[in-house]
Order: C-alpha cells, then sequence, then structure tokens
C-alpha cells in the first residue's frame, strides 16, 4: 500500500506540482485538495472522475477530496497548508508518514557539523555501547576528531565504560543541557542563566557535562558526553523534555549544543548510542538525528522482526545509509550456522544481507555481509577499554565509516568542477604495446611486483596469458630502456637489451611464421638441432645490430675467420639494416654446418668473456613465438623447446652474462615438454600476474596521466605524489579513484567499486587482463556523454549504468581475443554467442551437449575439453552441492550475451 500511494504523490507532482495536499485517513480514504486551473469549466463530478481512478490504483476511497481552480479556492478562503518538511521525531509519526506515502526532506549536512552515526539496538545486551567505543578509539586513533554521545537516556551507562580520567563521578550530562536550554530563560549571548555549559572555559560556576579521554596507545583524545546523573532531578528532568522540540528550529537546545561542540571541540564524527526499541528517544536518534546508522544485533528472531520493521520504515521514508552488525557471534561452525540460519528472516533488508552460499563465487564476501563481531570474554570482563584484543573485530565499522566520509568529500569537491569538462577530458590509451610512444611509457606503465623478479637475472621464461602485459613488458625494455632504467634503480645500469626476436619498431629484419616452415623443413631435413639455430639466430641478431662491437675483437681470432667472412658476406651491418629476406634464411641456416656451428658455440664463450672483463650483461629478449612459430603444429615444441634449452644449457656452461629472456603465452608453455623442463621452476619463470594493488594503480595511472584536469580533482582530497603511488595500499588507491567511478558500486551499496572493477576483468583462473581495462574505461567513458539527459551521480564521473556498458564492451573484446587465441574454441563460444546454448550458470550434463555439437572432434573426451576449457580461465567449477555444476567467468559473460541464472550479480 505504502507504495502505490507513493506513486500516487509521484502522478500528482506530474500532473498538479506545488498545487495540492494530500493525507490519507482512517479506512484508507484519501484527503485531498488540488487548486489547478485544469478545473475551469468543470463540473465537480467531472474534476472527480479525473482524480478517483488515481486513488483507486493506490488503493484509496475518496474521502474528503476538494478540486478548486486558484480563484475559486481565493473565494472561499481556501489556501494549501506549507507541510512540515521535517523529519518525523517519533515511531508514531514516521508510520503516519509511510502510510500517507511521504518522504522525509533529504537535507544535506551544513560543512561544518559532525558526521551524526547512530548505534541502535532492538534490544538490549548486544554490545552495541562496545561497538561505538571501539569504533571511536579506532576513528581516533586515524587521526578523527571524535565526541561520543550517550543518548541511551532511559538507562545511561556509557560513563561507566568511559569514566571521567580523575575518577570523579559526573554530575550532569546532555539531559541536564538539554532541559535548561529548552525550559529555563536564559540569555543566550551571555550564558545567564544557564548552570551547565559543554566543557570547562573557566567559569567555575558552570558544570561541564563533557570531558575527554585519551587512547593509551595513541594518546588521541576522544570526548564523552554522557546522559547524566541519575538521580531525582535526572528522571525529573528528562520526562519534561520534549522529544518534539530537538532540531526544530536553529535556537533549540540540541542545535545550542551542536553549535558549542563546533566552536569548543570542533568533532569530524560524533557516535550516538541509542535507546533501544521502539521509544521516543530511540525513535528520535534514528529518525531526526541519524546521518549513519549501524543496527547490532544478536541472530535471533525476536531481533529479527524488530529491525525489520526499523529498517524498512527508514528506507521508505529516507535515504539514510545503515549496516548490520551481528553480535556477539559464537566463533567456528557453530556461529556459522546460526548467522546462515539468522540472514534469510531479515528478507526485504538490501543485497548486503546474503549468506555466503549465495554470494557470486567473484565476490569478497567482507563487503556485503553483515559485520560479525565474535563472542570475546575479555570483553565480558574487561574493567577499562578498549579492549586490545578485541579491536580488530571492529575495524570494519571504522573502516565503513571513512569510505562514508570519502563520498562526502568527493561530493563536496564535485561541485567546485565542470563535470562534464572533466568527463570529456579523460583519455584512455590502448595498450598496443607496439605502438606506445616513449611518453606514454613514462605517463602510464605501472611497475608491478613481477617488474623486481622480471630483474633476476635467473629469470629466463615470462609465462602469462595474451593481454597480461608480456609485450608491454618486452617493448619497455627493448625500445624503452632510459624508462626501465629509472625504475630498475640501477639494477640496469650494465645491462646492454637486444630483442633476440620480436616486434620491436622498425625490426622488419627477422625471420616470421614463412621462414620458420622454411628453417623447419631444412632442420627436419638435415637432423640439425634447434639450440643450434637458436644459437646462431642470436649472433646474427647480435651482428646486425648497434651492439655489434661485441663481437668485433672476438672475430678477429683466426679460429673464428669462417665464421666472421661468413656474417659480413651474408647479413647487414647496423646501419643498413633492411627487411630479412630468403637468403638471409639460407645464410642462417648454412650456420648449422657442423664447422660454422662449432664456431658459433665458441664465439658465445668469447661473447661472455669480454662482456665479464667490460663488467656488462648482454640480455636477449623473445617476443611473438605464438604468432611466428606456428600455433599447434608438430614441430612447434621442439622449435621452442631448443630456445629453452639454449637458456639452459648457457647457463650449464657458465655463460652468466649472456642472459635469455623468452616471452610464452601461459598455455602454451603448459604443453611445451622438452629436455630439463625440470629445472624451469618457480626460479626460472616469471608468472605475469596483476594483483588487486597493482591493477588500481594502473587504472589511477591512466586516470589521471591522460588528464589534467582529472588529476587536479583527484588531488584536491586524495593526493598521492608519483613515487607514492608505487606504494599506495588498496584502502588509498580505492579512495584515490573514487572521483572516477565511486568508492562503492552503487550508492548504498558495500561492493567497492574498484573491486567489481578489478573482479570483472579477471578470468576464473585468477588471470587479470589490464589490456581490458582500457577498452572498459574508454566505453564507459563514451557511454556517460551520451548519457548527458540522464540523472548524473554526485560522487563520481562513470555512473554505474557506463561502467556497466564499459563492461560489457571489454567483455566483447575479451571474448573476440579468446577466439583468436584458441582458434579451437571458436565454434563452441560462438554456439554460445548466437544460440543461447547456455546460460551463466549450468548443469554437466548441459555443458556436454555443447561439447558433443561443436568440439568433440577436436577434444575427444569431455574430460579434455573441460580442462581445455577450464585452463583457459573460461569456466569455474562449482562447489559441491551446489545447484550448478560450473559457471562462465564474469569476464566473458556480458560479451557472449548470455542470460545470468536469477539473482546473480552482473
Amino acid at each position: 500500500m505504502t507504495n502505490d500511494v507513493r506513486f500516487l504523490r509521484g502522478r500528482l507532482d506530474e500532473c498538479f506540482p506545488g498545487r495540492y495536499e494530500l493525507d490519507v485517513g482512517a479506512g484508507m480514504t484519501a484527503i485531498l485538495t488540488i487548486l489547478d486551473n485544469s478545473f475551469a469549466g468543470q463540473s465537480y463530478s467531472e474534476r472527480l472522475a479525473n482524480i478517483e481512478p488515481l486513488l483507486k490504483k493506490a488503493g484509496l476511497r475518496p474521502g474528503i477530496v476538494e478540486l478548486y481552480t486558484p480563484d475559486e479556492a481565493e473565494e472561499r478562503g481556501i489556501s494549501l497548508q506549507q507541510g512540515d518538511t521535517r523529519s518525523p521525531a517519533t515511531w508514531e509519526e514516521a508510520v503516519s508518514m509511510v502510510e500517507g506515502g511521504k518522504q522525509a526532506l533529504d537535507g544535506s549536512r551544513p560543512p561544518h557539523r559532525p558526521r551524526r552515526v547512530v548505534f541502535y539496538s532492538y534490544k538490549g545486551g548486544v554490545g552495541r555501547t562496545t561497538a561505538l567505543v571501539h569504533t571511536a578509539f579506532h576513528l581516533a586513533r586515524s587521526g578523527e576528531r571524535v565526541v561520543v554521545v550517550d543518548m541511551d537516556v532511559e538507562a545511561p551507562g556509557l560513563h561507566t565504560v568511559l569514566p571521567r580520567p580523575d575518577g570523579t563521578e559526573i554530575q550532569a550530562g546532555l539531559v541536564d543541557y538539554l532541559w535548561e536550554r529548552q525550559l529555563r530563560p536564559f540569555n543566550q549571548e551571555t550564558g545567564e542563566g544557564l548552570e551547565t555549559c559543554l566543557v570547562e572555559v573557566g567559569r567555575e560556576q558552570q558544570l561541564a557535562i563533557s570531558y575527554a579521554v585519551e587512547d593509551p596507545i595513541s594518546r588521541a583524545q576522544i570526548h564523552v558526553v554522557p546522559a547524566g546523573a541519575i538521580n531525582s532531578n535526572f528522571v525529573r528532568r528528562l520526562n519534561a523534555l520534549s522529544v518534539q522540540d530537538i532540531l526544530a528550529r536553529p535556537d533549540d537546545a540540541w542545535s545550542l549544543f551542536e553549535k558549542e561542540l563546533v566552536e569548543q571541540i570542533e568533532p569530524d564524527v560524533m557516535l550516538i548510542d541509542a535507546r533501544t526499541g521502539l521509544g521516543d528517544w530511540g525513535g528520535l536518534s534514528l529518525l531526526r538525528l541519524a546521518d549513519e546508522a549501524f543496527f547490532v544485533l544478536y541472530p535471533s528472531q525476536q531481533n529479527a522482526e524488530g529491525i525489520r520493521f526499523v529498517h524498512n520504515t527508514l528506507t521508505q521514508l529516507s535515504n539514510l545509509k545503515t549496516h548490520l552488525v551481528l553480535s556477539p557471534v559464537p566463533e567456528g561452525p557453530i556461529g556459522l550456522e546460526l548467522v546462515a540460519r539468522f540472514l534469510p528472516s531479515l528478507g526485504g533488508m538490501d543485497d548486503k544481507q546474503l549468506t555466503e552460499d549465495e554470494l557470486p563465487d567473484d565476490e569478497p564476501t567482507e563487503e556485503r555481509l553483515p559485520v560479525r563481531v565474535p563472542y570475546n570474554p575479555n570483553i565480558a570482563c574487561a574493567l577499562r577499554y578498549p579492549v586490545e584484543g578485541a579491536m580488530p573485530d571492529y575495524a570494519r565499522l571504522a573502516n565503513l565509516l571513512r569510505n562514508t566520509e570519502t563520498n562526502e568529500k568527493v561530493e563536496a569537491t564535485f561541485q567546485q568542477f565542470d563535470r562534464w569538462n572533466v568527463i570529456e577530458s579523460l583519455k584512455f590509451p590502448e595498450r598496443n604495446a607496439k605502438e606506445v610512444a616513449a611518453e606514454y611509457f613514462e605517463l602510464f606503465f605501472q611497475k608491478t611486483s613481477d617488474f623486481e623478479k622480471f630483474l633476476d637475472d635467473a629469470r629466463w621464461v615470462v609465462r602469462g596469458r595474451k593481454g597480461t602485459g608480456k609485450s608491454t613488458l618486452f617493448h619497455l625494455f627493448v625500445e624503452h630502456k632510459e624508462n626501465a632504467s629509472k625504475r630498475a634503480k640501477g639494477k640496469l645500469e650494465n645491462v646492454d637489451i637486444l630483442p633476440g626476436h620480436g616486434p620491436a619498431t622498425g625490426m622488419r629484419f627477422r625471420p616470421t611464421t614463412t621462414e620458420f616452415e622454411t628453417i623447419q623443413r631444412e632442420i627436419n631435413k638435415t637432423k640439425n638441432d634447434w639450440l643450434s639455430f637458436w644459437r646462431a639466430y642470436a649472433i646474427v641478431r647480435v651482428f646486425a645490430s648497434p651492439h655489434q662491437a661485441l663481437l668485433k675483437s672476438a672475430l678477429r681470432n683466426k679460429e673464428l675467420r669462417e665464421l666472421q667472412k661468413h656474417l659480413q658476406s651474408s647479413f647487414p651491418a647496423e646501419e643498413s639494416i633492411a627487411d630479412w629476406r630468403s637468403s638471409h634464411t639460407k645464410a642462417l641456416l648454412q650456420l648449422l654446418d657442423t664447422t660454422l656451428d662449432s664456431q658459433c658455440r665458441d664465439l658465445m664463450t668469447d661473447i661472455n668473456t669480454a662482456l665479464g672483463k667490460a663488467g656488462k650483461k648482454l640480455w636477449l629478449l623473445y617476443d611473438d613465438l605464438d604468432q611466428d612459430i606456428k600455433e599447434m603444429s608438430e614441430w612447434q615444441a621442439d622449435a621452442l623447446g631448443g630456445l629453452l634449452r639454449l637458456a639452459y644449457d648457457s647457463n650449464n656452461r657458465d655463460l652468466h652474462n649472456i642472459r635469455f629472456k623468452i616471452f610464452l603465452r601461459e598455455d602454451i608453455w603448459n604443453k611445451l615438454v622438452f629436455t630439463n623442463k625440470s629445472h624451469f621452476g618457480e626460479a626460472r619463470t616469471l608468472a605475469l600476474q596483476w594483483k588487486i594493488d597493482d591493477f588500481l594503480r594502473l587504472a589511477y595511472r591512466l586516470a589521471t596521466g591522460g588528464s589534467a584536469e582529472f588529476k587536479a580533482l583527484a588531488l584536491r582530497d586524495f593526493p598521492l605524489t608519483d613515487s607514492e603511488v608505487d606504494t599506495a595500499n588498496e584502502e588509498e588507491l580505492r579512495k584515490a579513484l573514487a572521483p572516477l567511478w565511486g568508492l562503492n558500486q552503487e550508492k548504498k551499496k558495500n561492493a567497492f567499486a574498484a573491486r567489481w572493477v578489478y573482479n570483472r576483468m579477471t578470468d576464473a583462473a585468477d588471470n587479470t587482463y589490464p589490456r581490458s581495462l582500457t577498452v572498459l574505461l574508454n566505453a564507459a567513458k563514451e557511454e556517460e556523454l551520451r548519457g548527458r539527459h540522464k540523472p548524473t551521480p554526485k560522487d563520481r564521473l562513470l555512473s554505474p549504468r557506463a561502467m556497466q556498458a564499459g563492461l560489457t564492451e571489454a567483455s566483447r573484446a575479451r571474448v573476440n581475443e579468446l577466439k583468436n587465441e584458441y582458434p579451437d574454441l571458436k565454434l563452441f563460444l560462438e554456439e554460445i554467442e548466437h544460440s543461447n546454448a547456455l546460460r551463466s550458470q549450468f548443469k554437466r550434463d548441459e555443458l556436454r551437449r555443447v561439447w558433443e555439437g561443436t568440439c568433440k572432434g577436436i577434444y575427444p573426451t569431455f574430460e579434455s575439453f573441460v580442462k581445455k576449457i577450464q585452463d583457459v580461465g573460461f569456466l569455474e567449477e562449482k562447489k559441491r552441492g551446489e545447484t550448478y555444476d560450473y559457471g562462465i567467468a564474469s569476464l566473458y559473460i556480458d560479451g557472449l550475451g548470455i542470460r545470468r541464472v536469477q539473482g546473480e550479480k552482473k
């Protein structure tokens, strides 16, 4: 019914904006007055006929319905009464407003007023005050100025948990302060006539109601405002106070309290310990005072019913942000089972109240499940607060409040910028490593934790999926060594770097697919070894490079004169590099002749010696091997195995000054079988991975490096220098990126936007694709600009709608890359894409049917097919006992255009 009445108000706002009054009386009767010129020339019955269908749709019967033109109303002395826009002070008022379809005005907090955070519990004894106190200490330790206020006025106790430091008893509190200013005459300018004040300021005739306690760890202060000293005066004054007068006008008692609070203490946040149940003081705290609220409850049915009513009422009245805190919860399986049984009873409370089984596998549960505080016997018998051993249990409460503070800062800053101008300025360069200019590496390259590992001489193989940054790393070191050196902290000072093979700019002098097929046929015909080929090719690469000087002295050795003559006659000098021709293929193969092969082997030894004497090293980097050596050919493993054996053989021969670094796609590496592969363990290989910190650092560099306007916006509240970006943690990066895509995925939702992006750029095998990030951001920007006419968020540039459109585009791009990368899966992917053969999650038999119709000829057993699509990160296996056996990684769902199962998050 409430939603129907709210719908009616919406229609009346459209048809008669500011020209009606509506209330709902007993028996669902409408009490309605409308003053509008459209009624001119109509009888009352005609006027009512236009309105009555709207009333019926809202489930209302006409009660008192007055319909006039403005002139008729003036003649009769009828006017619209200005409605009370204040939030309700009591639950009775709140229920009446809800039934009438009314909403409290969403007034923004003045910039100098502290944020009011209410800790509420439907029943007592659940650790509400304890949660408030430990949250206060967390905030104080992070530099916040905190005041805690006891508004549990019918059973005050905050002053016993945080007593006065001098050990004396309190003599007055908030009740006394409000009573004086609400009911006694006094001089507002001088304070004459008042017996209480907020803090001691040398006026001995007045009692200070607040005091400060000091954190023994950080020495930060927390200001305490108790309810009052429990005595007969307290009872009389409490009964005389009216909650209706709280925040009723600019000079009411509470407003004076906050004014003095700001002048004397300047708190950032006020934590209010609220009264339990559905009484007036608890209602006042939640309905009229709260900017944000924590509902603290033990997971039981008697708590669920009350909290559900409170939450639903608040949701229908306002946009108050609320959080659930389950306390105290037994530890271990008993506690987990208790929570799992309890959460469904909170039905109707938003999506962050889910059981862990209901969460999509890629969602971190901590962000979306209620806070759970375990039972701690040390708290039960504590004599001093905080209890240090319990502090970690309350850290998330403080983090939730810091997140709100971040959103408020961003919203305030946005008011000082032209939002559309900043969006238009955003530029996210495509991560095509072959085309990235030097200045782009300077602005956008993000050094990950793998960068330091790459600098290790002992790392010979760099593995990773396509799109994880292998080629970017290759081009950085081969073509932009000066940028790499800046990040290497001196580790590249005596290292020469040369492309052993790969698509370096201007490097046309290299064999490609056709030439390698010719080379393979000749090696197979002559029974030569691929190791010898790669050694000879490495010498040719050095000879035809700016590093030719490395060979000159060694080639003067008369034992190598034949090799010198062959190189000089067959291959170009560095200054006249040309395209690779068939004659070069022939000359390279001639180096595999027994005599020249032996001389190549000796030359490698001499080069190593010369490098050692000069205190230098030479790195040869190899990329694009999946492109130039035919994939899935019978000889691919032999060819790549020969290169890997060269790296191993050179190390065994103590040629430590020549290092080979080979970039390979992860799936190709996994399939390779060659002699001594067992020696290529973790110490010899590097699997490129993008942890969330590295991924968010890249996102920050992309956004700030491409737009001076966005950089100015981001640095306003969360300044990060270039050097600080590389050490910033996830929390700092989430805040720094909040102006771009928001702190939370959607307002009032707990899931972080940054994690949402990261999880959706990550496949089922935990491979994250930074290349897809630029696709997402570019598409999101364009979608945001197309939606100028739509409502825009106040706390971010790219709305959730735009980010979802960006995800779809990035997913499409990734699906196409998957088809190109694994052509044997193309038919399978296209079947899903065009015929909706699968949903996002499915049973084993459903997948088997698609396999039989598409890939059975390529993968003769269903098990081998499943393993393949698991290995490439497309398929995730569900836990035993779940409804479905398998699911498709979120990264690919939107790109394939398939339907999500009901309840699965986008």
